[in-house]
């Protein structure tokens, strides 16, 4: 009796360090769940599952276990036994109700998922009384076996030196499994790195850049290798659905040039003669989508979404896989010439991965010291580019994108002639707070706009000297907004928020045939990739909804929400109402305003609508 008591604090911690390895193995047996939607077609691929779910599902449950530590300080035994069982219990059972989210949407268990299921009830997630029953039986048994467990481990007292070999081993695992993920991430393995998607909560290690530093990785062989692949690809195995069905495509009678112009942080309200007055002119000639908003208030998701007109939220497995856009490889069919110019480096984020992954020859990194030097850089490539086309006489189509980066900086170099006044220098980004002059930096943020500005209209006189308009459509725009404390919350730049200040970005597109005028329904860049499919390249008889959110820019949109990721948040927008999930898990409802308003509940079949597009092009 004296050994079953667990007096002393050793044996308390002793017990509770086994028992959470024990359930890590409980974890583990639950996590088999998540097995049919991983591929492993080889050998190689299936070690390396295997070693993640051993170092992986018990370190999960050590660390959810922690509060167990607090537990441990009860001196009493049945106390420390019944609330470990009951913590155990419902850390297991979450991580089975993850398992059935993640085989009906493919993605995890999040604040927002749980949000939606308080809110809209059973008319969102409607289930069997039988499955109710189902649930209880399986939580009634999991707390029996976890009080059996908490009991024969008080009697036994198994030794404390093999607990401490078990917990070892788990991050000697953790140590393999991340370094094997960053191998496979720098050489573009994604048999490896599109296995990790499943397994909750783990985020593989890369180190590209320490790799390539080191000679450790061939980076232009990798990414020729990868090209190759990512061309050839078809719609087979891997964890995505994308297109859910084989493209219809004829081949277009004429095969128009197609220039996208990005500017990174480019505001829709900013094209202005004043500060765009080359860009503003082209406008004028062109059609104005006035109310266009980017899906994304960062970069990462901003080009993303522009490409592949899908939620952000794919990212991981767009890249994972190497999984380029079919507006990509739809061109690539009709064998357009490619030339693609970031002044930004075009490997973080690692559009090199998923947009431009089937491009051969990609420029990753553009020489140049500043982002000024960069921007000057890729339009003298690019004209050097149309000078080269016009020499030989080629006439085959092209396709163009140019991503200018100076306004990110928010400086311009000291010798050019336009700043405008106050011009804040040096720019200081630590003293932004809610009484800084807003002016000094939109000044300086429209003195990048004058310098981009000018970058633009060397492009766009070249075309018009080349009598290449009339064969080109190009399309200006940003990958995101810019704030400058306009809602006075103290929101500067953008990444922050989900207000219209930072998604709201010009959209203005010279399209051959099509004239000029204003357009004021709403678009974004869900609508870009059905544009160019439907009306440029062929695949009009193919149904949108087959590879992109949107409808095209033509149209008034079919739906009265959107989805706007971050980096790390997202939110659905809807007219009045935002509801944005926080990396941290939190959920929040705010208006328009950016005022919390937990009142607001969703129609459920705007929920339902939601996340199905958050899921469908996952198999």
């Amino acid at each position: 009796m004296k050994n079953a008591q667990l007096k002393g604090l050793g044996q308390r911690l002793n017990w509770t360090g086994w028992f959470l390895l024990i359930n890590g193995a409980l974890a583990l047996l639950v996590g088999l769940r998540y097995l049919p939607w991983i591929s492993i077609p080889d050998g190689a691929t299936g070690a390396y599952v295997t070693l993640l779910y051993l170092a992986q599902f018990p370190l999960l449950a050590l660390v959810a276990g922690l509060p167990l530590l607090v537990i441990g300080l009860i001196p009493s035994r049945k106390v420390l036994i019944t609330l470990g069982a009951l913590y155990a219990t419902s850390a297991l059972g979450l991580l089975l109700i993850d398992t059935v989210t993640y085989a009906q949407f493919r993605f995890h268990l999040s604040g927002f998922v749980l949000d939606m299921a308080l809110k809209g009830g059973t008319q969102v997630f409607s289930f069997p009384w039988q499955m109710w029953a189902m649930a209880g039986g399986t939580a009634l048994g999991l707390l029996l076996l976890e009080l059996v467990i908490g009991g024969l481990l008080a009697r036994r007292r198994p030794r404390a030196r093999w607990l401490a070999l078990g917990i070892a081993t788990i991050f000697a695992g953790q140590l393999t499994v991340h370094s094997w993920h960053a191998w496979a991430d720098a050489n573009h393995d994604s048999r490896i790195t599109s296995t990790s998607r499943a397994v909750p909560l783990y985020y593989g290690a890369t180190a590209k850049r320490f790799m390539e530093k080191n000679g450790l990785v061939d980076t232009e062989a990798v990414q020729k290798s990868n090209a190759t692949r990512a061309l050839s690809s078809n719609n087979s195995g891997g964890q995505l659905d994308y297109p859910t069905q084989p493209l219809s495509c004829e081949t277009p009678a004429q095969r128009p040039n197609v220039l996208i112009i990005a500017i990174d942080g480019a505001r829709g309200d900013m094209v202005e003669s004043s500060w765009m007055p080359n860009i503003d002119a082209f406008a004028e000639n062109s059609l104005q989508f006035t109310d266009h908003y980017s899906n994304g208030n960062a970069t990462k998701p901003g080009i993303f979404t522009l490409f592949y007109s899908l939620p952000g939220g794919y990212w991981d497995a767009f890249t994972s896989e190497k999984r380029p856009p079919v507006m990509i490889t739809r061109m690539q069919e009709l064998d357009y010439e490619m030339k693609i110019l970031g002044s930004a480096p075009l490997i973080s984020p690692a559009f090199n991965k998923n947009v431009f992954a089937s491009v051969d020859d990609l420029r990753l990194e553009t020489p140049g010291e500043k982002p000024w030097d960069r921007d000057i850089r890729i339009t003298e490539d690019w004209l050097a580019f149309t000078e080269q086309r016009g020499k030989a006489g080629d006439r085959s189509p092209f396709f163009g994108f140019l991503f200018y980066d100076t306004p990110h900086n928010h400086r311009v170099p000291d010798d050019y002639p336009v700043k405008f006044q106050p011009y804040w220098d040096p720019v200081n980004k630590l003293a932004l707070g809610p009484d800084f002059n807003p002016e000094l930096m939109r000044n300086n943020y429209k003195s990048t706009l004058h310098f981009v500005d000018h970058q633009v209209s060397r492009v766009l006189s070249d075309l018009r000297e080349r009598e290449l308009l009339e064969s080109t459509i190009v399309m200006i725009t940003g990958d995101h907004g810019q704030e400058f404390n306009d809602y006075g919350k103290n929101y500067w730049g953008h990444g922050s928020n989900f207000g219209q200040y930072q998604l709201h970005v010009p959209m203005i597109v010279h399209w051959p045939g099509r004239g000029s005028g204003t357009i004021e329904y709403r678009t974004e860049n869900f609508d870009v990739a059905p544009t160019f499919m439907g009306e440029a390249l062929g695949c009009g008889a193919t149904d949108p909804t087959q590879y992109a959110t949107g409808n095209g820019l033509f149209q008034r949109r079919q739906r009265d929400w959107s989805i706007a990721h971050s980096y790390m948040d997202y939110a659905v927008l809807l007219d009045e109402h935002h509801i944005v999930q926080h990396a941290s898990g939190q959920v929040e409802t705010l208006n328009d305003d950016l005022e919390s308003a937990p009142a607001f509940t969703p129609e459920p079949a705007v929920v339902q609508s939601v996340l199905r597009e958050m899921s469908r092009f996952y198999r």
